[in-house]
């Protein structure tokens, strides 16, 4: 008997249901949304190798520039362009507010069975480490609480699994993190000693 083949969806897919969510959860639309696009991508990306025309502009400009914009990144989303170029993808994804860009985040690293581990740096890195690993702590309990509310994880806690995993590799990808900046603090060659 041949097995079924199980093919992943397009990775534009993942990014825009993650983008969709944001702006059905949020009071962003999609020009603001597509402004933040813009700023991430002339961030990212060298002018002589841009391939998407997002402007940037002040005044009178920066209207054109919300309407241009929003008329792109709504072309993507609703499929009339349908390959999400990859120069773009990086830009889209990390203008997602925090907590839509870190579920995106994970999800695009599931599809290669690897975990999303942010590094922190600056003043932020400080307290980085502790207050995201607690949050994550605290996200994995809620999700294991119905599963464990009749003191067992069996087949009839099959629709609780997802979200499980999901959290799970949140928290292990802030131990990861939290782990990497102890690490930096020893003397090269002493991690294990």
């Amino acid at each position: 008997m041949k097995r079924d083949r199980h093919f992943l969806p397009p990775r534009q897919s993942v990014v825009y249901g993650h983008t969709r969510r944001m702006l059905d959860e949020t009071g962003m639309n999609a020009n603001t949304f597509a402004m933040h696009v813009a700023e991430r991508y002339h961030q990212l990306v060298a002018p002589d190798v841009r391939g998407v025309p997002l402007r940037l502009g002040e005044g009178d400009e920066l209207l054109a520039a919300l309407k241009n914009n929003g008329q792109i990144i709504r072309r993507y989303m609703d499929g009339t362009v349908k390959v999400l170029p990859a120069d773009l993808e990086d830009a889209w994804v990390i203008a997602l507010p925090a907590a839509y860009r870190s579920d995106c985040e994970r999800d695009l690293a599931q599809r290669r069975g690897t975990l999303s581990v942010r590094v922190p740096s600056g003043d932020a890195a400080k307290a980085f480490g502790v207050a995201a690993l607690t949050t994550e702590f605290g996200e994995l309990l809620q999700a294991l609480a119905p599963a464990l509310a009749d003191g067992k994880i069996c087949e009839r806690d099959l629709p609780h699994a997802r979200r499980i995993l999901s959290e799970s590799d949140d928290l292990i990808s802030q131990v990861v993190a939290l782990r990497r900046q102890i690490t930096a603090l020893l003397p090269e060659g002493s991690v294990h000693a």
